[in-house]
């Protein structure tokens, strides 16, 4: 009978430490499903942020492209400033002229 209830403990025994085997690796295993859908979130998160830098990349490329021709625009916009300027200097200098010219014409026509 000591047999008998030894061997129905030893068996209980084992029946609680393949329980708790089994409940240890299903535990193992969700842990490892979690931890995989983790790294399969972190890959499309990291996936996202390299396509948003090739996007930054190409966007950077156009932008420094249309600066490139902007800058070229600027400096005709610079150059015919400088030619108004010039124009300017003139005029002020003729209408100056002008004036003087007026005033001389003036005299002569008074003793003529």
């Amino acid at each position: 009978m000591a047999a008998q209830k030894t061997a129905k403990n030893v068996n209980d025994v084992l029946a609680t430490l393949e329980n708790v085997i089994h409940a240890d690796t299903e535990a193992t295993v969700g842990d490892l499903d979690l931890l995989n859908r983790i790294n399969l979130h972190a890959t499309e998160r990291y996936k996202a942020i390299a396509d948003a830098a090739v996007g930054l990349e190409t966007d950077s490329e156009y932008l420094g492209q249309k600066y490139a021709e902007i800058e070229k625009y600027k400096q005709q916009v610079d150059s015919l400033d400088e030619r108004v300027g010039d124009l300017e200097a003139i005029v002020k200098e003729l209408e100056e002229w002008t004036g003087e010219l007026e005033i001389k014409v003036r005299r002569l026509s008074r003793r003529g």
